[in-house]
């Protein structure tokens, strides 16, 4: 009950508050700022997208080909190993 009751008065305690309103002038200049940002194009994102993908479609050929050489380079090492159990 007591951590109701400090949850209510937590959530009234805003009660009565008048809202701030910054100055015309200052809301104009933060706006100003806003729109002179240097924005990055669509062509960048695209570029920079495409670049991505190809690097990924890269990573994994590389790694289905190397699994590939290791199940040939296993097979070699496997036919040269004698069926006998002779050691000398």
């Amino acid at each position: 009950m007591k951590a109701e009751n400090w949850t209510n008065e937590i959530l009234e305690s805003t009660n009565g508050m008048m809202k701030v309103l910054p100055s015309k002038l200052l809301f104009d200049k933060i706006q100003n700022r806003i729109n002179l940002e240097n924005r990055v194009s669509n062509k960048w994102i695209f570029i920079a997208a495409a670049s991505f993908a190809l690097l990924i479609s890269i990573n994994i050929s590389l790694l289905k080909s190397s699994s590939f050489k290791s199940n040939t380079q296993t097979e070699t090492v496997i036919s040269t190993i004698s069926n006998t159990n002779q050691l000398y």
